[in-house]
């Protein structure tokens, strides 16, 4: 890997959709050359995919209560549902982490949760700001 290389990354995490065209006049190499230099970054593992990256617009913690020999079922069932999730002591039995682009999505994930057999009781707490 060389300065090439690097500015190419470069690039390409600003924006993985930049055209082969765009980087290859921003560098001064040609088109065929940048596209070659991806290929052999991307075969080297340098590259190991291209991804979009978003804002996530709210975030929710949901503390669960849960009969307690069915915690681990409920747990298993909010993985599908939450993007982490934790059993934790206290009062509540489950902490779930939800990230989503609308307050609307946010509610239908807990409601989701509040339809699992076993569960007595949830707070949703929302983030206000980091």
């Amino acid at each position: 890997m060389d300065e090439i290389d690097l500015m190419i990354l470069n690039i390409l995490r600003e924006d993985a959709r930049t055209k082969y065209v765009k980087i290859a006049k921003t560098i001064g190499l040609t088109e065929g050359a940048v596209r070659r230099r991806i290929r052999q970054m991307k075969d080297a593992g340098i590259i190991k995919r291209f991804t979009v990256e978003t804002d996530i617009e709210f975030e929710g913690i949901v503390l669960i209560e849960t009969e307690p020999a069915r915690t681990e079922e409920v747990t298993r069932r909010i993985k599908k549902i939450a993007n982490k999730v934790f059993e934790v002591s206290g009062e509540y039995d489950i902490a779930a982490l939800i990230q989503t682009y609308s307050i609307e999505e946010l509610n239908n994930k807990v409601d989701e949760i509040r339809k699992i057999p076993w569960v007595q009781n949830t707070k949703t707490l929302i983030k206000l700001k980091s």
